[in-house]
């Protein structure tokens, strides 16, 4: 896959040059000719990626139902995948016994998820679709300093997204087969409400074993989430450590990977999960590194600074019954700067040229 790793680059490269192209969209390097294959798929960074056309029975109008489910909530390395497959109602007896192999891709080899994957593809009846959440994202999301986005909250989001996709395609979605997320009358009637009503849902847990729509679904998830970390192109330069195994935290190979890889102002590259707990813990992991591995800057320096002061409009928007308030705090003084851990990483961008001034 080098030659993959090279032409990747070369993309991000362009865009940083000044190509338009969103980086959250730029696929994998060009695939193979046959469509139905694995390694036919172009897997963006970050973004969504579906069937190109519609089955026949959805194009016509008919009534179809639709699996949800999702791929890696426990990784620290990689994305995160969600999938949805779909099919005409009226067709379902006959899809699952063609598809009677489908089930949850948890209880599949690798190998069997990637024939089933191609099964699917190669099924004109099934349409699907798989929004690939970066770690990037992630991190983002969940590491806001306000109003901070819990992982369910991205599940549900993303569940609703795939949903609304295939209706914005004119599938006619009348059932949802959902793997839930907490408890499932909960998760269910919050479906029922976002959609207003307009599709049945059922949510129940390990649905990707008890229904073939979802187990499609976890089958595309799960095949796309593994592929996406198989071909994984570093932006960083200078590294190409891709001895990190599954990505569990629970795997040697991983933990040594973020032992080796972390550093001391950017933390992690871009493919480590800031977010997780583990990770977390390896940039907090100051004085439990040997002398070797602190001269290669294998941890993260923490810093403080000092928190914005709130600016003059806000003193402005003020009640008038805080006036008083406000003035018998200023006889005692300016209040005590908070404050705060610096996260590097939050903000950072590509530097695309240096210019003397």
């Amino acid at each position: 896959f080098e030659s993959e790793r090279a032409s990747a680059l070369a993309v991000r490269k362009s865009r940083r040059d000044g190509s338009s192209m969103d980086s959250s969209t730029t696929p994998t390097p060009a695939p193979p000719d046959d469509p139905r294959k694995v390694e036919a798929v172009a897997i963006p960074v970050d973004g969504l990626i579906e069937a190109p056309q519609l089955p026949p029975k959805a194009r016509a109008g008919a009534a179809c139902k639709l699996g949800i489910d999702e791929a890696g909530r426990g990784p620290v390395l990689g994305a995160m995948t969600f999938g949805c497959c779909y099919w005409a109602v009226e067709e379902d007896a006959d899809v699952e016994r063609d598809q009677e192999e489908i089930n949850d891709s948890k209880q599949l080899t690798e190998d069997q998820r990637a024939k089933l994957f191609e099964r699917v593809l190669d099924d004109d009846r099934l349409g699907w679709a798989v929004e690939v959440v970066s770690a990037a994202r992630l991190s983002r999301e969940m590491l806001r300093k306000k109003a901070p986005v819990s992982l369910n909250a991205i599940s549900f989001d993303a569940t609703c997204r795939l949903i609304q996709r295939a209706l914005d395609r004119n599938v006619d979605v009348v059932e949802a087969y959902v793997d839930t997320v907490g408890d499932p009358d909960v998760y269910r009637d919050r479906l029922t409400r976002h959609f207003e009503g307009r599709i049945s849902f059922t949510v129940a847990k390990k649905a990707d074993a008890l229904y073939k729509c979802t187990g499609a679904a976890s089958i595309c998830a799960k095949v796309i989430r593994d592929e996406s970390l198989r071909r994984w192109v570093f932006e960083e330069r200078g590294l190409d450590d891709r001895d990190f195994g599954s990505g569990y935290p629970s795997d040697p190979a991983c933990v040594a990977w973020l032992r080796r890889n972390a550093h001391a102002v950017f933390g992690f590259p871009a493919l480590a999960r800031f977010s997780w707990q583990p990770a977390k813990q390896r940039l907090k992991d100051v004085d439990a590194v040997d002398d070797d591995t602190r001269a290669h800057f294998a941890f993260v320096a923490e810093v403080e600074f000092d928190e914005e002061q709130e600016d003059s409009a806000v003193a402005n928007t003020m009640k008038i019954t805080e006036w008083a308030t406000a003035s018998k705090k200023k006889a005692r003084g300016p209040a005590p700067k908070k404050r705060r851990r610096a996260h590097f990483y939050r903000r950072l961008e590509t530097l695309s040229s240096l210019a003397e001034l």
